[in-house]
């Protein structure tokens, strides 16, 4: 029997609610390891999950799949004892035979107080055992080759050598469900893998104009989605906007500096239907304060006044080199560098409006189609797909339907 030792990190401070986020945390961890559930047993407390699994040949697989599920603080492949001295000392000394020469550091906790030795004792006895019995090692209490660690708990005796550093963050779904505005490029990937950190299910939207975005654009949108799932959970949509007609409106703009300070408005309207239906709590966008034009106090400002929800903008405060150097970390970033265009890019005016006025773009709109292109566009201009079976497979839904 393998065990693998489940911390949880910021869920065990969460006071009352705590056993609401580690259930979601578990929920999630079966979902992504359902695939070897013959294979797994689950044991928790209030600290931390113990994963029993039966077939040491998955192991490898286990530990990919656990590093990137969000809530896990870090995670440890661990021996498990009875609760008295010559177990512990044996196994100890047994997992210091395999380790190549060097030094060593023994560090005990013993939450479970009614074990006879201190903490103190114990650490003195298994590291004097180790000692005694071996020639390849030496003691080093400031900078081992390798910690063995002993924790004393009610259940048994955990001993392990290695501590492997996860996501961290809550598990996605403890905060709600959010629709995430993906373009394409870099930021939005990471935006939305931030939100999902703090526990965020994450639907997608994204915008397309054929012929003049092509399906390859399309096509590097899902495989950015794709990527993301393995941080998401089972549940979540992605919407295909065809924005043609009202980009098509919007070019009678008079002030054309205003067009993609509008146009990103209608994102947001659009967004805040596709909220309301599928019960999405906030949007989520990948705007950086003042990187380009459109992302300005006064441009967020204009925006946000068309939505009846909160926007969540993980990236406002990052620079582009802090943004990259995370998309490259998830793998989105040489799926995001590909040169397909998306809208805005597209239709960017020579000279955009960097200190827009609600005033002059809610006049810029009066004498266009915007309501009815928008009502038009969501009842008739939106492909819905579901994630299924590690494919994002697209829904069928009566085209006469109204949101």
């Amino acid at each position: 029997m393998t065990n693998i030792l489940i911390r949880y990190g910021e869920l065990t401070l969460k006071g009352q609610n705590k056993s609401i986020f580690i259930s979601r945390l578990i929920r999630n961890i079966k979902f992504k390891l359902h695939s070897y559930k013959d294979y797994l047993t689950y044991k928790k407390d209030t600290k931390s999950l113990v994963l029993e699994l039966s077939n040491k040949e998955i192991l490898d697989d286990v530990v990919n799949v656990l590093k990137n599920i969000f809530g896990i603080y870090s995670i440890s492949i661990i021996e498990l004892v009875n609760n008295d001295e010559t177990s512990i000392l044996n196994k100890t000394l047994e997992i210091a035979n395999s380790i190549p020469e060097g030094t060593f550091k023994v560090e005990v906790k013993r939450l479970e107080k009614s074990f006879k030795i201190g903490s103190q004792d114990l650490k003195i006895k298994i590291a004097s055992n180790i000692l005694i019995n071996t020639k390849h090692l030496k003691v080093d209490v400031k900078n081992p080759d390798v910690q063995i660690n002993v924790v004393v708990k009610n259940q048994g005796t955990q001993i392990f050598t290695n501590r492997i550093q996860c996501l961290k963050g809550l598990p996605v779904g403890s905060s709600g469900r959010a629709l995430s505005l993906i373009s394409g490029g870099i930021d939005s990937p990471v935006a939305s893998y931030l939100a999902m950190k703090r526990g965020l299910t994450t639907s997608f939207i994204h915008f397309v104009t054929p012929p003049h975005t092509s399906e390859k654009s399309l096509e590097k949108v899902f495989n950015l989605i794709k990527t993301l799932q393995k941080f998401d959970t089972s549940d979540f949509e992605f919407f295909v906007c065809d924005f043609s007609d009202i980009l098509t409106e919007l070019m009678h703009i008079k002030e054309e500096s205003y067009r993609i300070t509008i146009m990103r408005r209608m994102f947001i309207k659009i967004a805040n239907s596709l909220c309301t239906k599928f019960n999405l709590k906030c949007l989520i966008t990948g705007e950086s304060l003042g990187q380009v034009a459109s992302q300005t106090i006064e441009s967020i400002n204009v925006i946000n006044s068309v939505s009846n929800l909160p926007i969540i903008r993980p990236l406002i405060t990052m620079d582009k080199e802090e943004i990259i150097h995370i998309s490259k970390i998830i793998k989105t970033y040489e799926i995001s560098i590909l040169p397909f265009d998306d809208v805005c890019s597209m239709y960017v005016p020579k000279n955009p409006v960097t200190k827009p006025k609600i005033f002059i773009a809610e006049k810029q709109e009066e004498n266009l189609l915007l309501e009815e292109l928008i009502t038009h566009t969501i009842n008739k201009k939106i492909k819905i797909y579901i994630w299924k079976d590690g494919e994002l497979v697209e829904k069928q839904e009566k085209k006469d339907k109204e949101y």
